[in-house]
């Protein structure tokens, strides 16, 4: 499925205002650091505004000669179709789930499951995600000090944690 730059443009500047909305909202920086846990996402939301301009341009020089929806062959694929369904759940369940369940718990479940359903190999999908989890629970919460719920895993939260 192909969608006109024309759609997805604007679309893209939006989620890019909506992350720098959220940056703005992060802990603010500890003294003696440049950055806080606003940082990343604000490169993130910058970068999502301009190529969401960048497309928009693209899809108003183009608009003559581009439909603005094109539905391809895979459409009609049911492993197509399973494979965007679970995408689509996935970020569902962790919206939904991952003040109650955690990151650690709501993470690993949404990475299980899309690497199982896309490389359908649960042994090595359980160790990708684990180790997946791993390094952005470390990258996030331990080295760059951004706050990820703990959840259900509150109570052993000291153990988890290595500062």
């Amino acid at each position: 499925m192909k969608v006109s730059d024309l759609i997805m443009g604007p679309v893209i500047v939006g989620i890019g205002i909506i992350a720098l909305v959220a940056a703005t909202m992060q802990p603010k920086p500890f003294f003696g650091t440049g950055y806080g846990g606003g940082f990343f996402p604000s490169v993130i939301g910058y970068a999502l505004v301009v190529a969401g301009l960048l497309l928009t341009l693209n899809g108003w020089r183009e608009r003559a000669i581009q439909p603005l929806l094109v539905i391809g062959n895979w459409a009609r694929s049911p492993r197509h179709i399973a494979n965007a369904a679970v995408v689509l759940a996935s970020l569902g369940f962790y919206i939904l789930f991952s003040t109650y369940l955690g990151f650690i718990i709501a993470s690993f479940l949404v990475v299980f499951a899309n690497l199982l359903q896309f490389t359908r190999a649960p042994g090595r999908s359980l160790v990708v995600a684990v180790l997946t989890i791993l390094v952005v629970k470390v990258s996030f919460q331990d080295l760059l000090l951004v706050p990820l719920p703990w959840g259900l895993l509150e109570p052993y939260a000291g153990a988890l944690s290595w500062r």
